[in-house]
């Protein structure tokens, strides 16, 4: 249902009593289901169902249930199955288990058949019913969501039939569905960290509330013997004090963490300017310098270690770059031309300025972030880094496949045919047949052949003499190209969906499109950047990225012809293409750049 392209309509709050009226829905069905807090819907069209309603936790971005057109209940997602598991308790829901060689097939496009399905069948499984298919090994983890075509409840093995579809699979790992929001580990490992917290505050709860009962059973037991006045008030303010902290100790709450220090404009507003002072010191500049690289390769490069999201332009008092820029040329430290998208530096303060001269370096953001890169490979060589560290680099790789017109040449060389090679393999195979038959090497000039009846397939019919290279690349030009793009690393790992990536895919390799367009409105100059899908690029985390290093907005678009669209504000493409290289691991050599704005540079 969703292996191709999935259109998802705008999406919009839903109200808490409709939220509440979706929640006892579920739960008449499937039991157990962590329920988001708030919830978003939107509409979507995919090549087999139209205007189907798809609900999102509103926080997480996670798509949690679906609901078809002609269907009644709300059937969950693979995001809201994984975000439910519950140590290793079985799902709340029909199961259908099956092992992981049948796994890989439902991944590439397959319903479930009855020969892949492994006993005993459960309850629930009956015809329409929504079901979860499940590796035998992992029973609590869904890997497809489905609905159940036979009556398997309560059968015998000799009442169920040897042959027949069993699931029709509406969504499974690696479809598109599955591809929205956060990655699919991310859910699972949030879940096993959310189940660990939960066991260490209910037994700190029981922990809590037995020492609260045993203070309360001493308490009681001395009040008996007390016969004071006084004394039983204290003993009642005991009582009380003692189911306080019980009341919180169960419900998790510590009033005892100190408030967290908030950063004032002003220190902000400070950090900028020691920036720019340690870009006049520090750095090479050459002149003249578009603003939004000043910015983007030096200012917020040269900021301390601090976290993005507490230090960037929007919570300084100037809230835009330009503004900045404009109030530190008042202060003398840098001169601007030009204005809005074609702002420039032209000349900075000398460092024989006592403000350069006097300024004292101090540890910077970018060398922060090449020592923890560099503690991270010593420390853990071979592994992959997490989401916020380094990450493995992406490999690009080209394939050829043989075509029927030589697959003659295949089998007098003894090699496989049907396979992938690349061009130097393919190359090296039509040598090694000219070697093989001397009969075809021109006396007159032995730098041409005469094409024998295998050869004379790739060339024309009146063609007797051919160059050697000219007969190889001939060869070449017949194959099928492919291509793969996986990270270094991916052979070695157990994940399905992992491993397909190595299986190389027909056509040219794919590369990440960024195009510098003006805007009609405003005349206003947009950064967009397409085909990051094909990269495993997460959007969302690439637009918080560049909205902090770009210190503009970004949008994200579905446009017809190339797809999800990221755009950012401004001419940033030496920027995106650095946080690619860098974060994502994807080959500079990978992206196009088209500048299609009027004021561009000519050449010379």
């Amino acid at each position: 249902m969703f292996k191709k392209h999935l259109e998802v309509k705008p999406s919009s709050n839903i109200k808490s009593s409709e939220k509440r009226r979706l929640q006892e829905d579920v739960q008449k069905h499937i039991e157990g289901l962590r329920f988001p807090g708030k919830l978003s819907k939107a509409f979507f069209n995919s090549n087999e169902v139209s205007k189907g309603t798809l609900f999102f936790d509103s926080e997480t971005k996670d798509p949690v249930f679906f609901q078809l057109r002609d269907g009644k209940n709300l059937v969950p997602t693979l995001h809201e199955l994984w975000a439910s598991v519950h140590g290793s308790e079985p799902l709340q829901m029909p199961v259908i288990m099956t092992h992981e060689a049948v796994i890989e097939r439902l991944v590439n496009g397959s319903d479930l058949m009855i020969r892949g399905c492994i006993e005993p069948y459960g309850s629930g499984l009956r015809s329409g019913a929504v079901v979860a298919v499940v590796d035998y090994k992992t029973p609590n983890v869904a890997m497809a969501v489905g609905k159940c075509l036979m009556d398997l409840e309560g059968k015998r093995e000799d009442e169920i039939p040897d042959s027949g579809k069993v699931v029709q699979v509406w969504t499974v790992v690696g479809d598109h569905l599955a591809s929205l929001g956060r990655s699919m580990d991310e859910v699972l490992k949030e879940a096993e960290r959310r189940n660990v917290q939960e066991q260490q505050q209910k037994g700190d709860a029981e922990t809590q509330t037995e020492d609260a009962e045993h203070a309360l059973a001493t308490v009681s037991l001395d009040e008996k013997d007390e016969k004071d006045e006084k004394d039983e008030k204290e003993v009642e303010e005991l009582k009380k004090e003692v189911e306080v902290k019980v009341a919180d100790a169960a419900d998790g709450e510590d009033h005892d963490e100190p408030d967290e220090y908030v950063m004032s404009t002003e220190d902000i507003d400070e950090m900028f300017r020691r920036a720019v002072l340690y870009t006049l010191n520090q750095d090479k500049l050459e002149f003249p310098l578009l603003a939004s690289q000043f910015m983007s390769g030096h200012v917020l490069k040269n900021l301390p270690p601090v976290d993005d999201s507490v230090v960037n332009m929007k919570r300084t008092s100037w809230k835009k770059s330009g503004k900045f820029l404009k109030a530190m040329e008042k202060e003398t430290l840098l001169k601007l031309k030009g204005k809005d998208d074609k702002l420039s530096v032209v000349s900075v303060a000398p460092r024989s300025d006592p403000r350069v001269l006097n300024f004292v370096p101090y540890r910077i953001q970018g060398l922060a972030t090449q020592t923890a890169a560099k503690t991270d490979a010593k420390t853990t060589p071979g592994t992959a880094a997490s989401s916020e560290g380094a990450v493995p680099p992406l490999v690009v790789k080209t394939y050829l496949k043989p075509s029927n017109a030589s697959r003659m040449m295949f089998n007098r060389l003894d090699a496989v045919y049907d396979y992938y090679y690349t061009e130097n393999e393919i190359k090296a195979f039509v040598q090694r047949y000219m070697r093989q038959n001397p009969q075809l090497v021109c006396r007159a000039s032995p730098d041409y052949i005469e094409p024998d009846d295998i050869l004379g397939g790739f060339v024309l019919a009146d063609v007797r003499r051919v160059k050697r290279v000219d007969m190889v690349n001939k060869v070449v030009a017949s194959c099928t190209l492919y291509h793969a793009v996986y990270r270094e690393g991916d052979a070695k790992s157990n994940d399905v969906l992992v491993k397909k990536r190595l299986v190389p895919k027909r056509g040219k390799p794919p590369t990440v499109s960024i195009t510098i367009e003006s805007v009609k409105v405003g005349r206003r100059v947009v950064t967009r950047v397409s085909g990051l899908d094909a990269f495993y690029v997460d959007t969302d985390r690439l637009a918080d990225v560049l909205k902090v290093k770009c210190s503009g907005s970004c949008t994200m678009s579905d446009d017809p012809r190339r797809g999800p669209t990221l755009g950012v504000q401004g001419s940033h493409d030496a920027a995106v293409i650095s946080v690619l290289s860098k974060d994502w691991g994807v080959p500079s050599a990978c992206c196009t750049v088209d500048n299609k704005t009027s004021f561009r540079k000519k050449r010379k």
